[in-house]
């Protein structure tokens, strides 16, 4: 099997960006006022999308859990070349002006009256032709109907788990009223436990001290994290349903979902103590943003640990290091190895976030986690070969260029860190820096390219990634590799993105991981030096 053409990870792109496009500019919320069946329907659109993004999502995740395939043997969807796409390109071209031309007719003004059966059939069918052609565009019609033909139980389970994920979005906008309620009663009684007068109001879901208040809003009655946590272990007993037993393993959707709304319950009395005790910027900040996925990590983990750990969930089957193949253990703790530094820097900058306030003055933290685990793994990095080059010092100058030229006009970020340092004594404050500009250019880069380029890159062309040597190349690895080191950075993703590319060209060039890391921590020194010579901290990450 075959990945993906370069033609075709263009058009999904390009599909991505008009669809973008298109909600940022045309607002269907502004027809929920119109009194037309027809305006109403076309308002539906959004959710039109919604629901096919998340069946196609839901049949990819379920073809690979049926098949136990890579990334890279699910993109096989073009046998040969598309003789026709140029045409089927003016097609999309021609689709989408009229969808455009239509949509500003029917949501710039027009009078709801005018919205009627005959202009709906025509957005409808432009909207559709345009989408038709697109899919032409990237496959042919045979390579569409090849594919479900052979993937059709995939395809309708996936309609089938795809429409009720979507649905139970409309589920839970209903539950939160009702739960919210009881959220509020169980943190009040909890509170009370605490301190002699809690203040609260049943009207307004309101609770907390004198000194320090919270309202029970939909995001804080549990109900997110009760959808998250069923989705969560509703996958993992459908992937793992081999290794686990029935009927007792569903025991622990209930308790799940009990559980992380019993830990939501008590971040919020947390959040109230944090607040009531002085650190109202911390409980405002960090501690209350970052503590809900704290809660949802751990249980999740969890629940993973007890389905491994008791055998009421667990199948009498030989442990699967009994049956593996030889190697096996080498590859986790290869995996391992690669991975482990990434997640122990993700999941200390969760803890030092939720510690912090305006000011992240545990960011030492980070850097001690990290290092800890890169010296666990150490024998496996210095078999790297370490030597020193021109070239990934000139690729991290490119990344550093790049990163300042794509940096947004309007960022403000780190701006207060002068005043915070200047708040604290001269030697703490020396201190925090040189923990900053070593996880910064030092921590981070291994971290980072270690999980990105080091295994994700060589895991999207084959499961068994050690196998892959560090210098093959494949345009799937290296665009989606590097897209999700941009989605990684947030609303710098765009820089983020070709910067991941530009350390991917690193690695190609040699063959080998500490290109990338020297070409990472060059773009992220510079990025620091010109921090401190300008006072924009805003560019740095």
């Amino acid at each position: 099997m075959i990945g993906l053409a370069p033609a075709q990870l263009a058009l999904i792109f390009l599909l991505a960006v008009e669809l973008l496009a298109l909600s940022v500019r045309f607002d269907t919320q502004a027809l929920s006022a119109v009194r037309s069946y027809w305006a109403q329907s076309i308002g539906l659109a959004p959710q039109i999308v919604r629901l096919l993004i998340t069946v196609a999502a839901a049949s990819v995740l379920i073809t690979v859990a049926r098949r136990r395939a890579t990334l890279a043997s699910l993109t096989s969807l073009d046998p040969g070349p598309n003789r026709w796409r140029g045409l089927y390109l003016a097609l999309h071209a021609l689709a989408l002006i009229a969808f455009v031309l239509l949509s500003r007719r029917v949501m710039d003004g027009a009078a709801g009256t005018a919205i009627a059966a005959t202009t709906f059939a025509v957005w409808t069918a432009a909207g559709a032709a345009t989408l038709a052609a697109w899919c032409a565009a990237l496959c042919t019609p045979a390579s569409w109907r090849g594919l479900i033909s052979r993937e059709r139980g995939s395809i309708g389970w996936g309609i089938l788990a795809g429409t009720a994920s979507w649905a139970s979005g409309f589920l839970t906008q209903e539950l939160w009223r009702p739960l919210a309620h009881y959220t509020f009663a169980l943190v009040t009684w909890m509170l009370g436990f605490v301190y002699p007068n809690v203040v609260s109001d049943a009207g307004t879901l309101m609770v907390g001290t004198r000194t320090f208040k919270v309202i029970v809003t939909p995001a804080c009655s549990g109900a997110e994290g009760i959808g998250l946590i069923l989705a969560f272990l509703s996958a993992y007993l459908w992937l793992y349903r081999r290794d686990v037993r029935f009927p007792q393993a569903l025991i622990l959707l209930p308790l799940g979902a009990l559980t992380i709304w019993l830990a939501n319950a008590l971040r919020l009395v947390a959040l109230v103590a944090i607040g009531s005790a002085g650190w109202r910027e911390v409980a405002k900040g960090g501690f209350h943003s970052q503590a809900g996925w704290i809660a949802f990590v751990l249980i999740a983990l969890g629940f993973v640990a007890v389905t491994m750990k008791f055998r009421l969930f667990r199948t009498d089957r030989r442990p699967a290091a009994a049956i593996a193949p030889a190697g096996t253990d080498a590859s986790a703790d290869a995996t391992a190895a690669y991975l482990a530094p990434f997640v122990a820097i993700s999941a200390a900058a969760m803890v030092t976030g939720a510690l912090s306030g305006g000011f992240e003055w545990f960011y030492p933290l980070r850097v001690v986690a990290v290092g800890m685990v890169l010296w666990m793994f150490r024998a496996r990095y210095l078999a790297e070969r370490w030597r020193w080059s021109w070239s990934p010092v000139l690729i991290g100058a490119a990344a550093f260029l790049v990163w300042i030229a794509l940096m947004p006009a309007d960022a403000r970020a780190h701006q207060g860190w002068p005043d915070a340092l200047r708040s604290v004594p001269w030697y703490w404050a020396t201190l925090w820096i040189l923990f900053r500009t070593a996880g910064y250019v030092v921590a981070a880069p291994l971290a980072e390219e270690l999980a990105f380029r080091g295994f994700l890159r060589r895991w999207i062309v084959r499961s068994d990634f050690e196998r892959v040597p560090m210098g093959v190349f494949t345009w799937g690895s290296f665009l989606l590799s590097s897209v999700l080191f941009g989605a990684f950075h947030g609303s710098l993703w765009l820089a983020g993105t070709v910067a991941g590319m530009l350390f991917a060209v690193a690695v190609y060039r040699r063959g080998t991981l500490a290109d990338s890391i020297q070409a990472h921590a060059t773009a992220n020194g510079l990025i620091a030096l010109y921090a401190w010579a300008t006072g924009q901290w805003n560019v740095w990450s």
